[in-house]
C-alpha cells in the first residue's frame, strides 16, 4: 500500500505547548499537541459564514522534529504539519464482553513527519534587544523541517 494514501496535511494552530515523554525502550523523546484546524464554510442559502473547526491530537517520534516543536512552538503557535495516519488497536484494560473477554480499544494516530512554521516568533521568545536581520538563529516563516526517511523507529512502546 502506498504511503500516499495514508497522508494528511493539516494547518492550524497548537492548542497548547508540546508534551514530551520518552520511549521507555530505547529512550527517545516523543511529542504530542493538539492542532486546532479552522473548516467555517459559507451557508448556500444564507451566505452567512458558520464558524467550526476540529482538534487533531498529533505525535512527532523523530528526534529532529521533537526538537522543531519545543523549541519554536507554542500554544497559539501557527504551522503546518504533514505526516501519515495509522491505526492503533489494544485489548482494552477496563471494558470487557459478557464473556469477560477483553474489548478492542482503536485510535487514529496522526504522526507528523513534516513541520512548517507560519507564524512569527512568540512574543514570549522575543528578545527585548530584537537582533539584526540575519543574526538570529530563529527560524524565519515557512521555514520546513522534515524527518530523514531513516530516523523512523517503528518500535513504539504501546
Amino acid at each position: 500500500m502506498s504511503r500516499i494514501n495514508n497522508s494528511f496535511r493539516f494547518t492550524g494552530n497548537l492548542g497548547k505547548d508540546a508534551e514530551i515523554r520518552y520511549n521507555p525502550k530505547n529512550g527517545k523523546p516523543i511529542a504530542t499537541f493538539p492542532l486546532f484546524v479552522d473548516s467555517s464554510y459559507r451557508n448556500r442559502e444564507t451566505r452567512e459564514k458558520v464558524e467550526r473547526g476540529d482538534w487533531f491530537d498529533l505525535t512527532v517520534y523523530y528526534e529532529g522534529l521533537v526538537d522543531v516543536v519545543t523549541k519554536y512552538t507554542r500554544k497559539g503557535s501557527q504551522i503546518q504539519v504533514r505526516g501519515n495516519m495509522h491505526k492503533r488497536v489494544w485489548a482494552s484494560k477496563d471494558r470487557k464482553d459478557l464473556e469477560g473477554h477483553p474489548l478492542k480499544e482503536s485510535r487514529i494516530e496522526f504522526k507528523v513527519t513534516e513541520i512548517m512554521l507560519l507564524g512569527s516568533r512568540p512574543k514570549d521568545e522575543a528578545a527585548s534587544d530584537q537582533p539584526q536581520a540575519g543574526n538570529s538563529d530563529w527560524p524565519e516563516a515557512g521555514t520546513t523541517f522534515t524527518a530523514p526517511e531513516d530516523d523512523y523507529d517503528d518500535d513504539i512502546p504501546f
